[in-house]
């Protein structure tokens, strides 16, 4: 999750039973933390083989699925990371539509999701503070914007026919994925998809006036900047110099 990682709900009122985990999502539960500890050590090969390990035991893992993603996109293997990224969508798509058992399941491996965003959190906020960089590294404001949306996707209850919704930040991790591919179009898809579950996402508003830049757009690009400078994201002032460039020269 670093540039970051992992992972939208209806609380009703009847929680659902609680379901023993299996030995092979415990198994899969491992992978998955060793692979994020040798995430954040850079050591990013070692990061594949535990989250590959994780979902050979576990296909639908999905926080194993993005950290494998992540872990491809550090290493400039993009094409890898926008298979992984893709799996992780479709499986937190598929979380709807699985029966009860499964949603306790996923719901339990999203408070070892949490558990481990918060030890993160807590050591990038650490070394933050004693480097006098204050909260606004781009890898903390990942890493809570991450926890957020994990804490408000918990299932509970019955069963539905509808898909669950794809977190913010995985549709933001896929579209930069897309881009470093030139997928503009479905880069765009993936942004816009993100807005739609949080429409202040600041960083998901910058990426996406850069693909209006890139496609004629800069009307559009300026809109995006300013609704990301409101949420307070730092906006690369070389984007904005070229919105300001195209803009002269439409006008």
């Amino acid at each position: 999750m670093s540039g970051l990682l992992l992972l939208a709900v209806l609380f009703l009122q009847a929680p659902a039973p609680r379901t023993t985990q299996t030995p092979d999502l415990q198994r899969a539960q491992q992978h998955d933390r060793v692979g994020w500890t040798r995430h954040d050590a850079r050591d990013f090969e070692g990061a594949i083989k535990e989250f590959q390990a994780a979902v050979q035991i576990y296909p639908e893992y999905a926080d194993a699925l993005h950290g494998l993603g992540k872990s491809h996109m550090a290493l400039k293997q993009y094409d890898a990371a926008v298979r992984a990224f893709e799996r992780a969508r479709d499986s937190y798509m598929h979380l709807g539509t699985q029966d009860a058992e499964h949603r306790n399941l996923a719901n339990r491996a999203r408070e070892d999701q949490l558990r481990t965003l918060r030890q993160r959190l807590s050591m990038l906020e650490s070394a933050a503070a004693s480097g006098g960089a204050g909260g606004a590294n781009p890898e903390i404001l990942e890493v809570r914007q991450a926890i957020r949306e994990i804490r408000g996707d918990r299932e509970v209850g019955e069963t539905t026919g509808t898909p669950a919704p794809v977190p913010a930040f995985l549709s933001l991790a896929l579209g930069s994925a897309y881009f470093r591919v030139d997928r503009l179009a479905d880069a765009e898809r993936e942004f816009r998809a993100a807005i739609a579950v949080d429409p202040k996402f600041g960083e998901a508003h910058s990426n996406l006036a850069l693909v209006c830049l890139l496609t004629g757009r800069a009307s559009e690009a300026q809109e995006h900047v300013r609704i990301a400078e409101e949420a307070k994201f730092k906006v690369n002032p070389e984007l904005k110099r070229q919105i300001r460039e195209a803009l002269g020269r439409s006008g």
